[in-house]
Protein backbone atom coordinates (compact mmCIF):
# COMPACT_ATOMS: atom_id res chain seq x y z
CA UNK A 1 0.00 0.00 0.00
CA UNK A 2 1.22 3.34 -1.46
CA UNK A 3 2.35 5.64 1.90
CA UNK A 4 0.64 8.65 0.52
CA UNK A 5 -2.35 7.14 -1.09
CA UNK A 6 -5.75 8.02 0.35
CA UNK A 7 -8.28 5.80 -1.61
CA UNK A 8 -7.45 1.82 -2.33
CA UNK A 9 -9.40 0.10 -4.88
CA UNK A 10 -11.03 -2.84 -3.98
CA UNK A 11 -8.50 -5.11 -5.90
CA UNK A 12 -5.76 -3.07 -3.39
CA UNK A 13 -7.69 -3.76 -0.19
CA UNK A 14 -8.05 -7.72 -1.10
CA UNK A 15 -4.34 -8.00 -1.83
CA UNK A 16 -3.74 -6.34 1.46
CA UNK A 17 -6.60 -8.46 2.98
CA UNK A 18 -5.33 -11.76 1.54
CA UNK A 19 -8.97 -12.19 0.27
CA UNK A 20 -10.60 -12.17 -3.42
CA UNK A 21 -11.99 -8.83 -4.70
CA UNK A 22 -15.24 -10.71 -4.60
CA UNK A 23 -14.70 -10.70 -1.19
CA UNK A 24 -13.90 -6.96 -0.52
CA UNK A 25 -16.72 -5.93 -2.68
CA UNK A 26 -19.13 -8.38 -0.39
CA UNK A 27 -18.05 -6.34 2.44
CA UNK A 28 -18.51 -3.37 1.12
CA UNK A 29 -22.64 -4.19 0.14
CA UNK A 30 -22.91 -5.66 4.02
CA UNK A 31 -21.51 -2.44 5.14
CA UNK A 32 -18.72 -3.82 6.91
CA UNK A 33 -16.52 -2.03 5.13
CA UNK A 34 -17.41 1.83 4.05
CA UNK A 35 -16.34 2.87 0.52
CA UNK A 36 -17.55 5.68 -1.86
CA UNK A 37 -19.08 4.99 -5.14
CA UNK A 38 -17.12 7.50 -7.38
CA UNK A 39 -19.30 6.54 -10.52
CA UNK A 40 -21.99 3.21 -10.97
CA UNK A 41 -18.44 1.22 -11.86
CA UNK A 42 -15.82 2.93 -9.57
CA UNK A 43 -15.79 2.35 -5.84
CA UNK A 44 -12.97 3.80 -3.84
CA UNK A 45 -12.33 2.63 0.10
CA UNK A 46 -10.93 5.46 2.30
CA UNK A 47 -7.47 4.62 3.57
CA UNK A 48 -8.23 5.60 7.52
CA UNK A 49 -11.58 3.32 6.88
CA UNK A 50 -9.51 0.42 5.63
CA UNK A 51 -7.36 0.92 8.58
CA UNK A 52 -10.36 0.70 11.57
CA UNK A 53 -11.38 -2.26 9.48
CA UNK A 54 -7.66 -4.25 9.70
CA UNK A 55 -7.67 -3.15 13.40
CA UNK A 56 -11.13 -4.91 14.11
CA UNK A 57 -13.20 -1.21 14.96
CA UNK A 58 -17.04 -1.41 13.31
CA UNK A 59 -17.48 0.93 11.00
CA UNK A 60 -20.52 4.28 12.41
CA UNK A 61 -23.59 3.36 10.41
CA UNK A 62 -24.62 6.35 8.35
CA UNK A 63 -27.92 6.50 6.77
CA UNK A 64 -27.30 6.93 2.70
CA UNK A 65 -29.38 10.50 1.49
CA UNK A 66 -30.34 9.29 -2.15
CA UNK A 67 -31.58 12.66 -3.72
CA UNK A 68 -32.97 12.56 -6.88
CA UNK A 69 -31.93 15.32 -9.67
CA UNK A 70 -34.46 17.67 -10.82
CA UNK A 71 -34.21 17.64 -14.86
CA UNK A 72 -36.65 19.53 -15.97
CA UNK A 73 -37.05 23.47 -15.26
CA UNK A 74 -40.35 24.16 -14.12
CA UNK A 75 -41.44 27.61 -15.91
CA UNK A 76 -43.16 30.17 -14.21
CA UNK A 77 -46.98 31.79 -15.17
CA UNK A 78 -46.21 33.71 -18.08
CA UNK A 79 -42.53 32.62 -19.02
CA UNK A 80 -42.07 30.45 -22.36
CA UNK A 81 -39.33 28.50 -23.94
CA UNK A 82 -38.19 28.83 -27.78
CA UNK A 83 -37.35 25.08 -27.98
CA UNK A 84 -40.32 23.95 -30.54
CA UNK A 85 -39.91 20.35 -28.99
CA UNK A 86 -42.08 22.01 -25.87
CA UNK A 87 -44.06 24.42 -27.56
CA UNK A 88 -46.99 21.81 -27.93
CA UNK A 89 -46.25 21.70 -23.98
CA UNK A 90 -46.53 24.72 -22.57
CA UNK A 91 -49.84 26.71 -20.80
CA UNK A 92 -52.05 28.82 -22.58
Amino acid sequence: MDAHARYLTPSEAATELRVSTDTVLRLIASGDLPALRVSSRIIRIPVPAFAAFQAGREPAHRAVVRRKRRTEVELGAGESTNDPATHDLQPG
